[in-house]
């Protein structure tokens, strides 16, 4: 890298945005881990500003570090990691042909060997892009690992089946494995008594955000780890799992939350997992603070993810 193009790479101002800097790939070529926007937000009834995530992150990941400092790994020398662009969404006003448009573009992606890391978008970017992963990848149902303040798996509602609940479906698809999913920060009063039942009853370990206070992270990483295991995991991430104190920009925001420093803990243990996809969900840019704090955090999430995926990518060559 040249001097100008050094100091330029700082300035998340500077040039065409694209996710972490990565060079834009339409086509799917040349690509080993392909960042992909999903500005879709008719899976939520409360808020509706999530389509704009994907233009936010892109926006201030411009100028983020290129090297991870914990792991020492410089990633864009492990990966070929491109930006996609975005999911076209053509029938955005239909969640339900919305979902469909959405798998169709992720089952290209899985079918030209690409490791996908995502932006949304509501939680309900998440099925479709499981639907597709299953349908042309992976033989075997998922684990997966998913960080929320919300469990996102009521049954369908509002006339659609593609709301943001879609670990139920997902389960009853046989799209993930329920033995091998785990969720995590889960907190917030519930509008019903119920509304829990499910996931404690049908996952492998249902972590509140009051039980990982206790537990502490190390012990949290190890539960992970043991859930997953070598299996094909998928890792999705709500941006409100964070207490709304460090990403106040988020569409369902819940109070007294994890910190981002508790979650990186068990986000760094995660080096080796068979990690073939993540997301980060239900970033709302109009409802961040002006130094927009959750666009610099859903920026380095995206960072820890690709350099999960890149250093596993390089081990197995």
């Amino acid at each position: 890298m040249s001097i100008p193009d050094f100091a330029t790479s700082y300035q998340h101002w500077f040039g065409p945005a694209t996710f972490l800097r990565c060079p834009y790939q339409s086509d799917f070529q040349a690509t080993d881990i392909g960042l992909v926007g999903v500005p879709h937000c008719g899976g939520n009834p409360i808020e509706h500003m999530q389509y704009l995530g994907p233009r936010g992150i892109r926006n201030r990941s411009m100028g983020y570090n290129r090297t991870h400092r914990e792991f020492g790994l410089y990633p864009f020398e492990l990966a070929r990691i491109r930006d996609l662009g975005d999911v076209p969404l053509p029938r955005s006003l239909n969640p339900d042909l919305t979902a469909a448009d959405i798998q169709a573009f992720f089952e290209k992606v899985y079918g030209a060997g690409i490791l996908p890391v995502s932006i949304g978008g509501d939680h309900s970017i998440t099925g479709p892009i499981l639907r597709a992963a299953r349908a042309t990848r992976f033989h075997e149902p998922l684990a997966l690992i998913h960080f929320d303040s919300h469990n996102d798996a009521i049954k369908p509602s509002l006339g659609t089946d593609n709301h943001a609940g879609p670990f139920r479906f997902a389960t009853e698809e046989g799209i993930i494995d329920p033995k091998h999913t785990i969720q995590i920060g889960l907190r917030g009063h519930l509008g019903d008594r119920h509304m829990d039942d499910w996931p404690k009853e049908n996952f492998a370990e249902f972590i509140t955000t009051e039980s990982f206070l206790k537990l502490g992270p190390e012990s949290v990483l190890k539960k992970a780890r043991a859930v997953v295991g070598d299996r094909p995991t998928y890792l999705t991430f709500d941006l409100d799992v964070i207490d709304p104190s460090e990403a106040p920009g988020v569409a369902d925001p819940e109070l007294n939350g994890l910190r981002l420093r508790e979650i990186l803990q068990v986000i760094h243990g995660f080096r080796g997992l068979n990690l073939i996809g993540a997301d980060i969900v239900c970033y709302c840019p109009p409802l961040d603070n002006p130094s927009q704090i959750t666009a610099i955090t859903g920026s380095m999430l995206m960072f820890e993810f690709v350099t999960l995926i890149a250093e596993r990518f390089a081990v197995k060559g």
